[in-house]
C-alpha cells in the first residue's frame, strides 16, 4: 500500500547488521555521553535511548526484559545505563538526547552529526558561551564610535609618547 515509503532508514544492511549497529551505537552513548557519526544513525539511536530510558523510569518487569535483550543480558552495559538514567535523565519526561549537525567529514565529505545527552556537560557548556558573549561584545566595542575613538585616541597617545 505505502508505495514509496521507505521501510528502513539505514539502507544496504540487514535487520542483524542494522540491530547490531545500534546496539553498539547506543551503548558508546551511554558510555561517552556524546559520540559522532551521520546524522540517519543519530537519528535511530535517539529513538531507541529515548524508548530505553522510557521503560528504565517506568520499572515494570516488560520493561527490565525489554532492556536485557536490547544489551543482550551484559551486566555492565546495564548496570551503567541504569546510573546514567539515574544521574542525568531523571529530572526530564522525554527528550533525552539531542542531534547536532557539524561540518562534513573530511575524507569522502559524508555529513556528521554529534548525539549527546541533554545534561552532557551543562557547566562547561555555560562558560563557553559566557567567553562566547564577551567575545561579541569585545567585538562590537571596538566596531562602535566610542571604541574607533577609544583606538584613536590610544595611536596618538603612543606616538606622543615617542
Amino acid at each position: 500500500m505505502n508505495k514509496g515509503i521507505k521501510k528502513h532508514r539505514m539502507q544496504g544492511k540487514t535487520q542483524s547488521h542494522r540491530d547490531a549497529l545500534v546496539r553498539s551505537l547506543v551503548l558508546d552513548l551511554v558510555i561517552a555521553e556524546k559520540i559522532k557519526t551521520t546524522p540517519t544513525k543519530a537519528k535511530i539511536v535517539k529513538a531507541y535511548f529515548d524508548r530505553l530510558v522510557t521503560h528504565a523510569k517506568k520499572k515494570t518487569v516488560s520493561g527490565q526484559q525489554v532492556i536485557q535483550s536490547f544489551f543482550n543480558s551484559n551486566e555492565r552495559a546495564m548496570t551503567r545505563f541504569y546510573s546514567v538514567v539515574e544521574t542525568k535523565c531523571q529530572d526530564r519526561n522525554s527528550g533525552y538526547t539531542r542531534v547536532i549537525k557539524t561540518l562534513p567529514r573530511k575524507g569522502d565529505n559524508a555529513e556528521q552529526a554529534y548525539i549527546m545527552l541533554v545534561n552532557y556537560g551543562e557547566k562547561t557548556k555555560k562558560s563557553e558561551t559566557e567567553k562566547l558573549l564577551e567575545k561579541r561584545k569585545k567585538k562590537e566595542d571596538a566596531k562602535s564610535v566610542t571604541g574607533r575613538v577609544k583606538k584613536a585616541v590610544s595611536k596618538v597617545t603612543k606616538t606622543a609618547k615617542k
